[in-house]
């Protein structure tokens, strides 16, 4: 089973994205198979994740934050993870928000002291 305890996770977005965004900073705390999360950044003031890890260390997660619009948003995701040869983890999925408008893939590759994640339009 996949561990994601004490993980630090720092978004960065792909090149292609037409404006600049700053990171999002998560980070975890795994029970089992729970994973919570708290992360901030990229306009968001305040968020909370909490999912579910299967037997093949896939992680089903909801989300929830506060933009810096004083905005509640919310949404659902999932993550399959990869395991390199030197150690490192790359984690490939997506996330929906409850609005149901706009689904985004993820792509995550670890490196040492943190992870990045990118985030692209479908």
């Amino acid at each position: 089973m996949a561990t994601y305890h004490n993980q630090v996770f720092v978004s960065v977005p792909e090149q292609d994205v037409q404006h600049e965004r700053s990171p999002i900073y998560f980070t975890c705390i795994q029970e089992g198979l729970i994973v919570r999360a708290t992360y901030t950044g990229d306009g968001i003031q305040c968020g909370r994740l909490v999912g579910m890890v299967d037997n093949e260390g896939e992680l089903h997660f909801k989300y929830h934050h506060v933009n810096k619009h004083n905005e509640l948003r919310g949404g659902v995701g999932r993550l399959v993870p990869e395991w390199l040869p030197d150690g490192r983890i790359t984690l490939t999925g997506s996330w929906q928000g409850l609005d149901g408008l706009e689904q985004k893939k993820m792509k995550c590759h670890s490196f040492k002291g943190a992870r990045h994640l990118n985030y692209t339009s479908v």
